[in-house]
Protein backbone atom coordinates (compact mmCIF):
# COMPACT_ATOMS: atom_id res chain seq x y z
CA UNK A 1 0.00 0.00 0.00
CA UNK A 2 1.42 3.41 -1.14
CA UNK A 3 2.28 6.15 1.64
CA UNK A 4 -0.85 8.10 0.19
CA UNK A 5 -3.16 5.08 0.43
CA UNK A 6 -2.18 4.66 4.19
CA UNK A 7 -2.99 8.30 3.95
CA UNK A 8 -6.22 8.47 2.69
CA UNK A 9 -5.55 10.57 -0.21
CA UNK A 10 -6.56 10.08 -4.02
CA UNK A 11 -4.39 8.10 -5.79
CA UNK A 12 -4.52 7.66 -9.50
CA UNK A 13 -2.87 5.28 -11.27
CA UNK A 14 -0.01 6.54 -14.00
CA UNK A 15 -1.45 7.34 -17.37
CA UNK A 16 -0.03 5.37 -19.98
CA UNK A 17 0.25 7.44 -23.33
CA UNK A 18 -1.60 5.28 -26.59
CA UNK A 19 -0.45 7.15 -29.71
CA UNK A 20 -3.09 9.16 -30.92
CA UNK A 21 -5.25 9.58 -27.86
CA UNK A 22 -6.60 12.73 -27.20
CA UNK A 23 -6.07 14.20 -23.63
CA UNK A 24 -9.47 13.47 -21.53
CA UNK A 25 -10.98 16.52 -19.74
CA UNK A 26 -9.05 15.45 -16.52
CA UNK A 27 -5.45 15.93 -18.03
CA UNK A 28 -5.16 19.47 -16.94
CA UNK A 29 -7.52 19.34 -13.88
CA UNK A 30 -5.93 22.10 -10.94
CA UNK A 31 -5.87 20.65 -7.85
CA UNK A 32 -8.39 22.85 -5.49
CA UNK A 33 -7.45 24.76 -2.39
CA UNK A 34 -8.79 22.10 -0.15
CA UNK A 35 -7.44 19.21 -1.58
CA UNK A 36 -4.08 21.74 -1.20
CA UNK A 37 -5.05 22.64 2.43
CA UNK A 38 -5.39 18.33 3.05
CA UNK A 39 -2.14 17.71 1.56
CA UNK A 40 -0.27 20.66 3.99
CA UNK A 41 -2.27 19.22 6.93
CA UNK A 42 -1.61 15.50 5.86
CA UNK A 43 2.54 16.60 5.61
CA UNK A 44 1.82 18.17 8.94
CA UNK A 45 0.37 15.22 10.68
CA UNK A 46 3.31 12.92 8.99
CA UNK A 47 5.63 15.03 9.92
CA UNK A 48 4.52 15.42 13.56
CA UNK A 49 4.14 12.03 14.45
CA UNK A 50 7.39 10.48 13.32
CA UNK A 51 9.64 9.53 16.18
CA UNK A 52 12.71 11.22 14.82
CA UNK A 53 10.20 14.48 15.21
CA UNK A 54 9.14 13.95 19.05
CA UNK A 55 12.73 13.00 20.08
CA UNK A 56 14.25 16.08 18.57
CA UNK A 57 11.59 18.24 20.36
CA UNK A 58 12.00 16.27 23.47
CA UNK A 59 15.49 17.25 23.51
CA UNK A 60 14.78 20.43 22.88
CA UNK A 61 12.39 20.36 25.72
CA UNK A 62 14.82 18.74 27.92
CA UNK A 63 17.99 21.86 27.15
CA UNK A 64 16.16 24.65 29.67
CA UNK A 65 15.40 21.57 32.62
CA UNK A 66 19.47 20.92 32.35
CA UNK A 67 20.22 24.49 32.27
CA UNK A 68 17.32 25.54 34.69
CA UNK A 69 18.74 22.93 37.48
CA UNK A 70 22.53 23.71 36.64
CA UNK A 71 21.19 27.24 36.94
CA UNK A 72 19.64 26.27 40.81
CA UNK A 73 22.75 24.24 41.48
CA UNK A 74 25.09 26.75 41.26
CA UNK A 75 23.19 29.33 42.83
CA UNK A 76 22.28 27.44 45.74
CA UNK A 77 24.60 29.37 47.69
CA UNK A 78 23.69 32.52 46.96
CA UNK A 79 26.10 33.44 44.44
CA UNK A 80 25.20 34.92 40.75
CA UNK A 81 25.15 32.47 37.90
CA UNK A 82 27.20 32.69 34.62
CA UNK A 83 29.03 36.15 33.54
CA UNK A 84 28.13 39.77 33.23
CA UNK A 85 26.95 41.50 29.97
CA UNK A 86 23.45 40.83 29.79
CA UNK A 87 23.68 39.79 26.22
CA UNK A 88 23.07 36.22 24.67
CA UNK A 89 23.90 33.53 27.09
CA UNK A 90 24.96 36.18 29.49
CA UNK A 91 20.94 36.15 30.35
CA UNK A 92 21.90 33.29 32.50
CA UNK A 93 23.45 35.60 35.01
CA UNK A 94 19.81 36.88 35.55
CA UNK A 95 17.78 33.47 35.78
CA UNK A 96 18.19 33.28 39.28
CA UNK A 97 16.88 36.94 39.79
CA UNK A 98 13.69 36.31 38.11
CA UNK A 99 12.68 32.59 36.44
CA UNK A 100 11.24 34.55 32.85
CA UNK A 101 15.04 35.48 32.30
CA UNK A 102 15.61 31.22 31.42
CA UNK A 103 13.19 31.44 27.88
CA UNK A 104 15.87 33.90 26.91
CA UNK A 105 18.91 31.94 28.04
CA UNK A 106 17.29 28.93 26.67
CA UNK A 107 16.69 29.75 23.49
CA UNK A 108 20.16 31.61 22.94
CA UNK A 109 21.69 28.00 24.22
CA UNK A 110 19.54 26.24 21.74
CA UNK A 111 19.88 28.61 18.31
CA UNK A 112 23.91 28.15 17.80
CA UNK A 113 23.26 24.44 17.98
CA UNK A 114 20.01 22.33 18.53
CA UNK A 115 17.56 24.10 17.03
CA UNK A 116 19.40 24.10 13.83
CA UNK A 117 20.43 20.71 13.74
CA UNK A 118 16.87 19.34 14.55
CA UNK A 119 15.79 22.26 11.43
CA UNK A 120 18.18 20.77 9.38
CA UNK A 121 16.77 17.15 9.92
CA UNK A 122 13.43 17.54 8.92
CA UNK A 123 14.61 20.03 6.11
CA UNK A 124 17.04 17.40 4.62
CA UNK A 125 14.32 14.82 4.56
CA UNK A 126 11.68 16.51 3.22
CA UNK A 127 12.02 15.13 -0.41
CA UNK A 128 15.25 12.82 0.15
CA UNK A 129 13.54 11.01 2.69
CA UNK A 130 10.81 10.29 -0.22
CA UNK A 131 12.87 9.42 -2.33
CA UNK A 132 14.95 6.90 -0.12
CA UNK A 133 11.56 5.60 1.32
CA UNK A 134 10.18 5.09 -2.44
CA UNK A 135 7.13 7.29 -1.61
CA UNK A 136 7.82 10.39 -3.51
CA UNK A 137 6.31 8.95 -6.69
CA UNK A 138 3.04 8.24 -5.46
CA UNK A 139 2.53 11.49 -3.75
CA UNK A 140 3.35 13.07 -7.63
CA UNK A 141 0.77 10.91 -8.95
CA UNK A 142 -2.19 12.98 -7.16
CA UNK A 143 -2.91 16.10 -8.91
CA UNK A 144 -0.53 18.34 -6.51
CA UNK A 145 1.84 19.08 -9.08
CA UNK A 146 5.83 19.46 -8.49
CA UNK A 147 5.78 23.28 -6.96
CA UNK A 148 2.91 22.69 -4.86
CA UNK A 149 4.44 19.50 -3.13
CA UNK A 150 7.65 21.49 -2.80
CA UNK A 151 5.51 24.43 -1.07
CA UNK A 152 4.14 22.26 0.96
CA UNK A 153 7.09 20.30 2.10
CA UNK A 154 8.65 23.82 2.59
CA UNK A 155 5.36 25.47 4.44
CA UNK A 156 5.69 21.84 7.10
CA UNK A 157 9.26 22.89 7.83
CA UNK A 158 9.11 26.15 8.57
CA UNK A 159 5.52 24.98 10.44
CA UNK A 160 8.39 22.72 12.64
CA UNK A 161 10.39 26.21 13.20
CA UNK A 162 7.89 27.79 14.77
CA UNK A 163 6.74 24.75 16.95
CA UNK A 164 10.05 24.02 17.97
CA UNK A 165 10.97 27.31 19.02
CA UNK A 166 8.11 27.50 21.09
CA UNK A 167 8.72 23.95 22.80
CA UNK A 168 12.08 25.73 24.09
CA UNK A 169 10.06 28.86 25.36
CA UNK A 170 7.06 27.06 26.98
CA UNK A 171 9.84 24.55 28.94
CA UNK A 172 12.01 27.45 30.10
CA UNK A 173 9.26 29.40 30.94
CA UNK A 174 7.68 26.75 33.16
CA UNK A 175 11.17 25.31 34.58
CA UNK A 176 11.85 29.69 35.01
CA UNK A 177 8.46 29.35 37.42
CA UNK A 178 9.25 26.51 39.27
CA UNK A 179 12.78 26.89 39.91
CA UNK A 180 13.35 31.05 40.33
CA UNK A 181 11.37 33.99 41.50
CA UNK A 182 9.08 35.45 39.01
CA UNK A 183 7.69 39.27 38.77
CA UNK A 184 8.92 42.59 37.27
CA UNK A 185 12.10 42.32 35.41
CA UNK A 186 14.77 44.65 34.31
CA UNK A 187 15.64 45.07 30.71
CA UNK A 188 19.25 45.54 29.47
CA UNK A 189 18.88 49.23 29.91
CA UNK A 190 18.10 49.11 33.31
CA UNK A 191 14.39 50.24 32.91
CA UNK A 192 11.62 48.29 34.75
CA UNK A 193 9.15 46.16 32.42
CA UNK A 194 5.74 44.37 34.31
CA UNK A 195 5.74 40.47 33.79
CA UNK A 196 3.38 40.96 31.43
CA UNK A 197 5.34 43.00 29.46
CA UNK A 198 8.04 40.79 30.01
CA UNK A 199 5.88 37.52 28.64
CA UNK A 200 4.90 39.66 25.03
CA UNK A 201 8.40 40.11 24.95
CA UNK A 202 9.21 36.45 25.14
CA UNK A 203 6.92 35.67 22.54
CA UNK A 204 8.11 38.19 20.32
CA UNK A 205 11.61 36.39 20.73
CA UNK A 206 10.42 32.89 20.20
CA UNK A 207 8.75 34.24 16.78
CA UNK A 208 11.92 36.21 15.89
CA UNK A 209 14.05 32.90 16.98
CA UNK A 210 11.64 30.73 14.49
CA UNK A 211 12.02 33.60 11.85
CA UNK A 212 15.91 33.26 11.94
CA UNK A 213 15.33 29.63 11.05
CA UNK A 214 13.61 30.24 7.52
CA UNK A 215 17.19 30.10 5.48
CA UNK A 216 18.37 27.03 6.99
CA UNK A 217 14.98 25.47 6.38
CA UNK A 218 15.79 26.70 2.46
CA UNK A 219 19.00 25.48 2.48
CA UNK A 220 17.96 21.98 4.25
CA UNK A 221 15.54 21.51 1.13
CA UNK A 222 17.30 22.43 -1.42
CA UNK A 223 20.17 19.69 -0.29
CA UNK A 224 17.47 17.20 -0.18
CA UNK A 225 16.14 18.11 -3.74
CA UNK A 226 20.02 17.06 -4.95
CA UNK A 227 20.19 13.46 -3.39
CA UNK A 228 18.21 10.19 -3.12
CA UNK A 229 18.99 9.71 0.45
CA UNK A 230 17.78 10.91 3.38
CA UNK A 231 20.43 10.52 5.64
CA UNK A 232 22.85 12.08 2.93
CA UNK A 233 20.69 14.84 3.21
CA UNK A 234 20.81 15.41 6.62
CA UNK A 235 23.94 14.85 7.31
CA UNK A 236 25.06 17.83 4.64
CA UNK A 237 22.99 20.20 5.85
CA UNK A 238 23.40 19.86 9.41
CA UNK A 239 27.42 19.79 8.15
CA UNK A 240 26.94 23.03 6.30
CA UNK A 241 25.35 24.16 10.15
CA UNK A 242 28.62 23.69 11.65
CA UNK A 243 30.97 24.97 9.31
CA UNK A 244 28.93 28.28 8.53
CA UNK A 245 29.24 28.85 12.46
CA UNK A 246 33.04 27.98 12.28
CA UNK A 247 33.91 30.71 9.59
CA UNK A 248 31.66 33.17 11.44
CA UNK A 249 34.16 32.84 14.28
CA UNK A 250 37.16 33.66 12.44
CA UNK A 251 38.54 37.29 12.19
CA UNK A 252 39.69 36.94 9.06
CA UNK A 253 36.57 36.58 7.55
CA UNK A 254 34.79 39.70 9.05
CA UNK A 255 34.25 40.76 5.68
CA UNK A 256 31.96 38.29 4.97
CA UNK A 257 30.52 37.17 8.13
CA UNK A 258 27.67 39.75 7.38
CA UNK A 259 26.14 37.52 4.76
CA UNK A 260 26.26 34.16 6.91
CA UNK A 261 22.85 33.00 8.12
CA UNK A 262 23.95 32.71 11.68
CA UNK A 263 25.69 35.99 12.19
CA UNK A 264 22.49 38.26 13.27
CA UNK A 265 21.07 34.86 14.96
CA UNK A 266 21.43 36.55 18.65
CA UNK A 267 20.38 39.94 17.89
CA UNK A 268 17.31 38.84 19.42
CA UNK A 269 18.57 40.16 23.05
CA UNK A 270 17.87 43.18 21.28
CA UNK A 271 14.42 42.66 21.92
CA UNK A 272 14.87 43.19 25.40
CA UNK A 273 16.03 46.35 25.23
CA UNK A 274 14.31 49.82 26.23
CA UNK A 275 13.41 50.93 23.17
CA UNK A 276 13.97 48.10 21.59
CA UNK A 277 17.15 48.40 19.14
CA UNK A 278 16.06 47.27 15.75
CA UNK A 279 18.74 47.59 13.63
CA UNK A 280 20.25 44.35 13.80
CA UNK A 281 16.74 42.51 14.05
CA UNK A 282 15.90 44.14 10.45
CA UNK A 283 19.51 42.66 8.84
CA UNK A 284 18.43 39.28 10.60
CA UNK A 285 15.22 39.30 9.18
CA UNK A 286 16.19 40.51 5.68
CA UNK A 287 19.17 38.02 5.92
CA UNK A 288 16.49 35.23 6.30
CA UNK A 289 14.45 36.50 3.57
CA UNK A 290 17.41 36.52 1.40
CA UNK A 291 18.49 32.55 1.88
CA UNK A 292 14.96 31.83 1.81
CA UNK A 293 14.58 33.45 -1.58
CA UNK A 294 17.92 31.87 -2.97
CA UNK A 295 17.92 28.58 -2.15
CA UNK A 296 13.78 28.30 -2.51
CA UNK A 297 14.21 29.14 -5.79
CA UNK A 298 17.28 27.04 -6.21
CA UNK A 299 14.88 24.10 -4.44
CA UNK A 300 12.28 24.40 -6.81
CA UNK A 301 14.71 24.80 -9.88
CA UNK A 302 16.12 21.54 -9.14
CA UNK A 303 12.70 19.68 -8.26
CA UNK A 304 11.09 20.80 -11.12
CA UNK A 305 13.47 19.46 -13.41
CA UNK A 306 14.76 16.38 -11.91
CA UNK A 307 13.59 12.42 -13.05
CA UNK A 308 11.56 11.09 -10.39
CA UNK A 309 12.65 7.32 -10.21
CA UNK A 310 11.42 6.31 -6.91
Amino acid sequence: MSRAEVRGEPVEEPAVAVPGAVPGPDAARTPSPLWSLGLLRSELLTTFRRWRTLALLAVLAAVPVLVGIAVKIETSDGSSAGGGGGEGPAFISQVSNNGLFLVFTALAATLPFFLPMAIGVVAGDAIAGESSAGTLRYLLVAPAGRSRLLLTKYATVIAFCLAATLVVAVSALAVGALLFPVGDLITISGTRITYTEGLGRALLIALVVAASLVGVAALGLFVSTLTGSGIAAMATTVGLLITVQILDQIPQLDALQPYFFSHYWLSFADVMREPVYWDDLVKNLGLQALYAAVFGSAAWARFTTKDITA
